[in-house]
């Protein structure tokens, strides 16, 4: 079956592997690698000891200004711990904050850069192995942050009481929410949720989706006063009545290259690999076919 990827660049040179092998199971999904990087990259947390800080991979940040600092702990856990994950995956996040304070507590991945401002979408999983309480003044939040005298919260995904929000934090647009899922199976407590969070730069909106299905959306606006090519993902937990119990897993990062039209070589190897004999459902997305970037 040969699948050209929604949200994945793909590679002359992956297509052209694919007439060779005669298939192209490959080109189903992105490949993983170790470490976020541009156009697509994941970190799954395989390469972390279990009960390391997530600040042991390369450019992640810890945060924490809690008094004991063990208040806030992000750390990595595996099938032993709370909650065994899909069963490709042995390691992922715990996020435990106790401290329910008005302190600065977070952790953020490396940046990603693009060369030009492009559209771009965080997935991630998440479990919540507790209802966060209601009614504080501050919510844990998984955010979009970018460069801008500093990097600052813009968008996000908060989570309540009821379940969670995609928000707009006042940074980047008029501070808005609006509901995204609530606590109740199969996005409960307990339940590992998929969720997508898409900075769309070309329309000005940014959109949330739960498990692949329909996203919700809130307008943005930078007005060209933040560097939108300059970015990362960040969980921040700062705020009065805040206290959090989370499992993250595959933090991946997608940018887009939007106004792909299927060139007359891109056609030519489609139908090469339907005279090989694979059977192939052509799913086509607006993207470009271009020569692999140096990350």
């Amino acid at each position: 079956m040969l699948t050209i990827v929604r949200n994945r660049t793909i590679c002359r040179g992956d297509i052209l592997r694919a007439v060779l092998l005669g298939c192209a199971t490959f080109l189903i999904a992105p490949v993983a690698v170790a470490e976020l990087a541009y156009p697509t990259g994941t970190q799954d947390f395989e390469s972390m000891a279990v009960g390391v800080n997530v600040d042991t991979l390369a450019d992640w940040v810890i945060v924490n200004t809690s008094v004991p600092d063990s208040e806030f702990t992000v750390k990595a856990y595996d099938d032993s711990g709370p909650s065994v994950k899909l069963p490709s995956s042995t390691r992922w996040l715990r996020v435990v904050d106790t401290d329910s304070g008005d302190v600065q507590n977070r952790f953020y991945s490396g940046n990603i850069i693009t060369p030009e401002d492009l559209d771009y979408t965080w997935i991630f999983h998440i479990n919540l192995l507790g209802t966060p309480p209601g009614g504080g003044a501050g919510k844990p939040r998984l955010t979009i942050q970018h460069f801008d005298s500093g990097f600052a919260n813009a968008w996000g995904i908060e989570f309540t009481n009821a379940g969670a929000n995609l928000v707009v934090t006042g940074i980047g647009g008029t501070e808005a929410s609006t509901p995204l899922y609530t606590l109740s199976s199969p996005t409960g407590v307990g339940d590992w949720v998929k969720l997508s969070l898409t900075a769309g730069l070309s329309d000005n909106t940014v959109r949330a989706a739960v498990n692949d299905g329909t996203p919700v959306s809130l307008p943005t606006n930078l007005s060209g006063t933040a560097d939108k090519s300059n970015f990362r993902f960040c969980y921040r937990g700062e705020g009065t009545g805040n206290i959090n119990d989370m499992l993250i897993d595959d933090v991946t990062v997608r940018v887009d290259t939007p106004g792909f039209v299927p060139s007359a070589t891109t056609w030519a190897v489609i139908v090469a690999v339907l005279l090989l004999g694979s059977v192939a459902v052509v799913v086509l997305s607006r993207r470009r076919v271009v020569a692999c970037p140096t990350p």
